[in-house]
């Protein structure tokens, strides 16, 4: 990587301004054709939701997500590995795990709404399996493909490519669908806002919930409860798209999956032209404008059991989802879902914890005696882990459309289904405060087997819990061991009087902290995904950006006792990589690459004498262009939230691997860095066009939290944009300013109460500092564009900075924070009413008069179907920009939502913007 700074020689000469041609339509709509084969071309996709398995042969077998060879699809392979002592960099076969992605449907186009809107909230941006999961004890392997959900299961007689079976499901198109960790023929999924039960071995698919009526064509506002399905805000904002989770393991025959029940009956309802048809449809979706009531959380415990089925009956054919019941002549072989009941904790969450607003994380502890929670408040300046005994789901509860018979079984018995009557408090582990920024929820707890030998008591009748667990208390995300000590039950603490006789007591003890070691400390960050825990080596595996913010690399770091300043680095300074490790911490595949050399991936086994190393298995090498005389068209999808971070943040982001754009004739883009005049570094991006002098130049922005956009990681087809507009000779620039992702809490709270102020401080002195440093940047002639964030920052930079911008195109943007959800807009501006004037000077609306007056400055492009930015904001801008009398340009596509998925529309897009910067810049 070469990162340029001020005084590194900047480029010098006259200015010779090339004439500037103007095109038709048709031309630009040809070039982008032309353009779009030529890169695309040049690209495949390296292997991403990588899984392992331990073979019995000794092989240990790599799962992973990728277009096959001449494929459109994204579909299952795998390559096995046979674990050698010498370094080995040859090239790994890999082969197809499923005979084929034809007979699941993907190119049917059958893909329900439910499906469409979920993978907006997951940023997925490909057909095909989207995702998958594995049970490694017996390779079973479980995905949703076309509103259906598979599992392919390799037998005695029937190695890979394996035959997919179609698994009956109830309900509707099956989300989020999990494995039964004990008995893996069994599935839970959520679908029409209830959880169900599907499995090789049921009579049928049984409903587990009945939060919803669940009789179309009701409206949403007779329908506001559903069970297992995340609110709106708890996916797009908090990125958890699940809403039930199995216990991991148990030790009688019942079955247990807590979950998340929705009420959101106080959330407003809008109505959306539909994406599915031009017929004049709406869809309905509720969603929470800044200031306005969030749906509601409740924590609920489901319990069932399994007996051999009855023989069928007649009464058989009008059972839910009993379309695709099993033939009769199988029944002796069928199990059938029996002594359904439901629990409510003993204590609701919102009386224990009063504070508490949003439902951040849930899982269950290792041993499947405790189930805990991540809590925030509606600040998002409070955060607390904490432990919920199973003991407290004791109180049993129905559902009003329930059958009859479930609700008199549920409250009708004693029996709470294996669940111990010994009754625990719910006690806080971790209790974190942020009173001058905000609190990042991230993904990194790991409950260890057993306290560290250091932290172990000469009592043993002390019960202690000990954990990883990541924090910003230093300011920057890092790791800490926890150690603490659990409460004594209520049977061994001593209550009071009034205690006995009202029973009312707060339900949460703690925290009882006995250590809390840092386990990395410094001015850089770990990486808020995933952590691997080798155990016996007292080890932690970890990405972080120790070296620079630009580069991801993968450390080992000691846990007994935890040196903060003993972290080890395992890869190469100079590359970034995304890692995959499995359980055992013996095998390791990671994909690297730098701004200037296309992504590689190779798998690694982890030694450890004399010290950790990675020590090469063997590549997983794509072929060259050269070998594949395809050329597939890629539709990127405009992301929202587009940028590097989407590589770890999502196991079914688009991950790249391109060959050289040397065929396009485009120079490698290139880092720059330079000190901002508040005295601190930032990092901006150049793609140069290949035209000498000084050239037009579109600030590429996005600007706003939760995106690193400058990394020192291969760009190519990614940004397959910015390729295609240096090809038609405009530079482009991508700046991170303060704000953005991977910096610190200070470097991110700069924005708090200051949205679209000090973004375009940093891009605009970025922007003017790179054009005296590399002279070919023409700022007579500087464009800005970007997507949502991008968008409404694009607008308030032609607004108040009109001498700077030349032109705007702004997609899909927020002009008014009031508009925009809850979640996100308050954690950032605070709440409507207690920070009036903040939204106001944030407001693009307000700005509206000081657009320019010349036409041809301004273009604007909005999905009419976006569900996140909703099209209300362009529509208000537009009333503003009418009423006094602004030239302005639209772009409207009926059908698209926040990302424009449709092939012709992201091609028309492409076209629309290169032929107004042609025309205008």
């Amino acid at each position: 990587m070469e990162i340029r700074e001020a005084g590194d020689g900047a480029a010098t000469g006259e200015y010779v301004r090339v004439p500037t041609k103007k095109y038709s339509w048709a031309e630009v709509r040809q070039a982008v054709h032309d353009l779009r084969k030529e890169l695309s071309s040049l690209s495949t996709m390296v292997p991403m939701a990588i899984s392992f398995r331990k073979l019995s042969n000794g092989k240990t077998r790599i799962y992973f997500l990728r277009t096959p060879q001449n494929g459109w699809e994204i579909t299952l392979l795998y390559t096995d590995i046979n674990p050698t002592q010498q370094p080995n960099n040859d090239r790994l076969d890999w082969k197809p795990l499923i005979e084929s992605n034809v007979a699941l449907g993907v190119s049917s186009g059958k893909w329900s709404r439910e499906e469409q809107l979920l993978w907006e909230r997951q940023r997925v941006a490909a057909w095909g399996i989207a995702s998958y999961e594995l049970h490694p004890k017996t390779g079973r392997v479980l995905f949703p493909c076309a509103s259906s959900l598979f599992v392919a299961e390799e037998g005695a007689n029937q190695p890979p490519p394996l035959v997919p079976r179609s698994l009956t499901t109830g309900g509707g198109a099956p989300l989020t669908p999990a494995l039964c960790p004990s008995t893996p023929e069994l599935v839970a999924h959520a679908a029409k806002g209830d959880i169900w039960l599907a499995g090789s071995t049921l009579k049928r698919p049984t409903r587990l919930t009945y939060a919803c009526k669940g009789h179309e064509p009701d409206r949403l506002a007779d329908d506001p409860k559903q069970a297992g399905v995340p609110c709106y805000v708890t996916q797009e904002e908090f990125s958890r798209y699940t809403g039930f989770w199995w216990q991991p393991k148990s030790d009688d025959n019942v079955f247990r999956i807590v979950y998340e029940e929705v009420d959101e009956s106080d959330v407003k309802i809008f109505s959306f032209p539909s994406s599915q048809t031009s017929s004049g449809e709406v869809e309905e979706f509720r969603f929470p404008r800044a200031g306005t009531p969030n749906a509601k959380s409740v924590l609920k415990l489901v319990t069932f059991k399994l007996q051999r089925a009855s023989p069928t009956t007649v009464l058989d054919y009008y059972h839910e989802g009993s379309a695709d019941t099993h033939s009769s002549d199988q029944s002796s072989e069928w199990m059938e879902v029996v002594d359904i009941r439901w629990y409510e904790l003993r204590q609701p969450l919102r009386e224990t914890f009063p504070w508490f607003e949003y439902l951040a994380r849930v899982g269950w502890t290792p041993c499947g005696q405790f189930v805990w929670v991540q809590l925030l408040d509606r600040k998002q300046q409070r955060l607390e882990l904490a432990l919920i005994p199973l003991t407290e789901f004791s109180a049993p509860c129905g559902y009003e459309y329930a059958p009859h018979q479930l609700n008199l079984q549920a409250h009708g018995s004693k029996d709470k289904q294996g669940v111990s009557q010994q009754i625990q408090d719910i006690q806080v582990l971790v209790s974190e405060t942020a009173p001058d920024a905000w609190i990042n929820v991230h993904d990194i707890l790991y409950f260890l087997p057993e306290p560290p030998p250091s932290s172990q008591s000469s009592n043993s009748g002390d019960r202690r819990i000990s954990f990883i667990w990541a924090s910003e208390e230093s300011g920057y995300l890092h790791l800490y061991l926890i150690t603490c000590g659990l409460i004594a039950d209520r049977r061994e603490r001593v209550r009071s009087v009034i205690e006995m006789i009202t029973d009312d007591e707060t339900n949460a003890v703690g925290p009882n902290i006995i250590s809390k070691e840092p386990i990395t400390a410094g001015d850089w960050e770990v990486m808020a995904r995933k952590i691997w825990v080798d155990w016996p080596r007292q080890l932690v595996y970890l990405v972080g950006l120790r070296e620079t913010p630009l580069e991801r690399h993968l450390y080992s770091a000691p846990l007994n006792p935890p040196r903060p300043h003993a972290v080890q680095l395992l890869t190469n300074v100079g590359h970034s990589c995304t890692v995959d490790i499995d359980e055992d911490c013996t095998t390791a595949v990671i994909t690297s690459s730098n701004i200037s050399s296309v992504p590689c991936t190779r798998v690694y086994r982890l030694v450890h004498a004399p010290s950790t190393r990675l020590h090469a298995q063997g590549t997983l090498m794509e072929r060259t262009p050269s070998e594949s005389s395809d050329t597939r068209s890629f539709n990127g999808s405009w992301d929202s939230r587009s940028g590097d971070d989407d590589i770890d943040c999502s196991d079914t982001a688009l991950l790249v691997r391109e060959s050289s754009l040397s065929a396009s004739d485009i120079p490698p883009p290139r880092i720059y860095s330079t000190l901002l005049s508040c005295g601190v570094p930032a990092y901006c991006t150049l793609w140069r066009t290949n035209r000498p002098g000084r050239s037009p130049t579109v600030l590429h922005v996005y600007g706003g939290p939760e995106v690193q956009t400058v990394t020192n990681s291969y760009k190519g087809i990614r940004q397959l944009r910015m390729h295609m507009l240096a090809a038609r000779g405009f530079n482009v620039v991508s700046v991170d300013s303060r704000g953005s992702k991977h910096r610190g809490r200070a470097w991110e709270a700069a924005i708090r109460g200051k949205m679209g102020q000090v973004e375009l401080d940093d891009q605009v002195e970025v922007l003017q500092w790179l054009a005296k440093e590399t002279g070919c940047i023409d700022m007579e002639r500087v464009a800005i564009h970007g997507w949502s964030y991008g968008g409404y920052l694009s607008l308030l930079g032609l607004a108040t900075r009109p001498n700077i911008f030349k032109v705007c195109v702004a997609g899909a943007p927020v002009t008014c924070w009031r508009l925009y959800d809850t979640a996100y807009t308050e954690r950032y501006m605070g709440a409507p009413a207690r920070a009036h004037h903040a939204y106001t000077r944030a407001s693009v609306l307000a700005h509206a008069p000081f657009f320019p007056d010349q036409d041809g400055r301004l273009l604007i492009i909005h999905g009419l179907a976006d569900e996140n930015v909703h099209f209300c904001h362009t529509a208000a801008l537009l009333s503003e920009l009418v009423r006094l009398g602004k030239p302005h340009r639209v772009q409207i596509y009926p059908g698209e939502r926040h990302s424009l998925r449709a092939m012709h529309a992201a091609k028309h897009y492409e076209a629309t913007l290169l032929h107004f910067l042609h025309e205008n810049l």
